[in-house]
C-alpha cells in the first residue's frame, strides 16, 4: 500500500471516529435533556435518578462509589455528595465490602426502590416513543454496542504473540 493510500486510509478511520463522537455527544445531550425535563416532576433530579438507576443494575451487595463515578461519568466528589443526598433522603443505605472494610457499598433502601420504581413509570411513555422508532430489539443491541465501545480496549498482552501456537 502506498504511502499516501495509507495517509488517507488513516484519515478516514480519524473521520470516523470524529463523526461517531459527535453522533454520540448529540444522543447522550438529547437523553439527558428529555431526562432532565422528565426529572423536574420527581422528588429527585437526574443525576440523582442515574445513580439511584446505578444501585438498581448492581450486584445485591451493593456497588462501589468509585464504580458509580464510572457510570455516571462524573467525579467521585460529585457522587460522594450525591449518594450523601439520598442516604440522607433514606433512598440509599450502605455498608462495609466483606473483603475490603475501607470500601463502602451503596445500595438501594426499599423506599428508594419504591423511588424508581416511581419514575420508571413516568418514564414508560417515553420509552414506548423510542421502541415504536427503532423497535426494542435494536435498542437492545445499540446498548450491547455501547457496552462493548465501553468496554477496555485490548492492551498488546491480550492480543495473540506472532507466531504463538
Amino acid at each position: 500500500m502506498s504511502q499516501e493510500a495509507l495517509h488517507s486510509t488513516a484519515e478516514k478511520s480519524a473521520a470516523l471516529w470524529v463523526a461517531l463522537a459527535q453522533r454520540m455527544l448529540a444522543c447522550a445531550r438529547a437523553l439527558r435533556d428529555e431526562l432532565a425535563s422528565q426529572a423536574a416532576d420527581w422528588p429527585v433530579n437526574e443525576q440523582e435518578f442515574l445513580l439511584l438507576w446505578g444501585c438498581h443494575e448492581a450486584p445485591p451487595d451493593g456497588i462501589s462509589q468509585s464504580e458509580l463515578a464510572g457510570r455516571l461519568a462524573v467525579s467521585p466528589a460529585q457522587v460522594s455528595g450525591l449518594v450523601e443526598r439520598l442516604r440522607c433522603g433514606r433512598l440509599l443505605e450502605s455498608r462495609r465490602a466483606e473483603h475490603d472494610r475501607r470500601r463502602q457499598l451503596w445500595r438501594l433502601t426499599p423506599e428508594g426502590r419504591a423511588m424508581l420504581d416511581d419514575c420508571l413509570r413516568d418514564l414508560a411513555a417515553r420509552a414506548d416513543s423510542l421502541d415504536r422508532r427503532l423497535g426494542s430489539d435494536t435498542v437492545r443491541a445499540l446498548c450491547r454496542w455501547l457496552d462493548q465501545l465501553l468496554s477496555p480496549a485490548p492492551t498488546a498482552a491480550d492480543l495473540p504473540q506472532r507466531g504463538a501456537a
